[in-house]
């Protein structure tokens, strides 16, 4: 699978950030958002996502496909990316927690899923993007936290339940299990560009779940 190639970026800030939003600024004072406006705003926003990827994500653009002026954005989202966020959280396609009676069986059907939606989108520019602009931006880095947290829910409900089942010791630090288990697919996809497949899916559970590593008691 092609890595992801990051896009060179400007954060464009504005001395008025808007309200609200995921990343977004100081609620100014005047009258009340126009939630149709946020939706044509946010539905804009994803069909250039879709597109042609975050490179090609521009607040002129975006204002012109949503029919509303700059000034208008601006007041809701202090930057490019703070958009891109929370366009993204209204994205309701979370990924499953699947349910198969072991933790091994949860773990292979979710990264399953996670491959046919990674080999969807082989190309996009999206989280490099964002990562990027998170090095010198804390509002998009703790955005960026927050939307990566939300995603990881279903995993860390697989775990739970594996604890409760007995597969897995207590007071294991279900983060670092979630980063040991993530990380390594998104090392290959961002950096390495190495195959990530079914077969790569099973070697790295091999590793992770072995017993002499972390997850019995």
């Amino acid at each position: 699978m092609a890595a992801m190639n990051a896009a060179t970026i400007t954060t464009t800030p504005t001395p008025e950030a808007g309200s609200n939003g995921v990343g977004a600024g100081v609620a100014r004072r005047g009258r009340p958002r126009d939630a149709r406006c946020d939706q044509a705003i946010l539905q804009a926003t994803l069909e250039m996502l879709n597109e042609g990827g975050a490179g090609s994500v521009s607040i002129d653009g975006v204002a012109a496909r949503a029919g509303v002026g700059k000034a208008t954005i601006y007041r809701r989202w202090s930057s490019k990316e703070a958009l891109l966020l929370e366009a993204m959280s209204t994205d309701l396609r979370a990924m499953e927690s699947p349910d198969l009676g072991s933790l091994r069986a949860d773990l292979e059907a979710y990264f399953w899923a996670l491959l046919d939606r990674l080999k969807a989108n082989p190309n996009t520019d999206l989280l490099p993007h964002l990562i990027e602009a998170a090095c010198y931006d804390a509002e998009v880095r703790k955005s960026l936290d927050e939307y990566v947290s939300s995603r990881q829910k279903p995993l860390r409900i697989i775990l739970r339940r594996a604890q409760q089942r007995g597969e897995m010791a207590a007071n294991v630090d279900l983060r670092v299990v979630v980063d040991v288990l993530v990380g390594p697919l998104f090392y290959r996809r961002l950096l390495t560009g190495d195959r990530l497949d079914r077969a790569y899916v099973a070697k790295h559970l091999d590793i992770v779940l072995s017993p002499a590593l972390l997850l019995v008691p």
